[in-house]
């Protein structure tokens, strides 16, 4: 299982969150900003350097824009839903009020 924490208290962008999560999991520059490629990555695996079970707990989400909180809540929800077209309940989990 790896884990990764995240503080979401100076995110001001949809961009902010993506590139936050995407440096914990030590993607590739050329890692996608969208969904379709969280998908690639943290449920299917084999790009980035933590693979999949992965726990990721989003602290600091008091404040966040809409857009952001609409955007991770929207991340959340296809990231479970390609986890479970896939087989793999447990693959991503993510910890935290948002």
């Amino acid at each position: 299982m790896n884990f990764v924490d995240l503080d979401a208290s100076q995110w001001k962008t949809p961009l902010d969150f993506y590139e936050a999560l995407l440096a914990a999991l030590g993607a590739p520059r050329w890692h996608g900003r969208n969904i379709n490629a969280l998908i690639d990555s943290m449920v299917y695996g084999g790009i980035c350097e933590l693979e999949p079970p992965l726990i990721v707990r989003v602290t600091g989400t008091g404040n966040l824009p809409d857009d952001v909180r609409d955007d991770l809540i929207f991340t959340i929800l296809a990231l479970g839903e390609a986890r479970t077209e896939k087989g793999d309940e447990a693959a991503v989990e993510f910890q935290g009020t948002i």
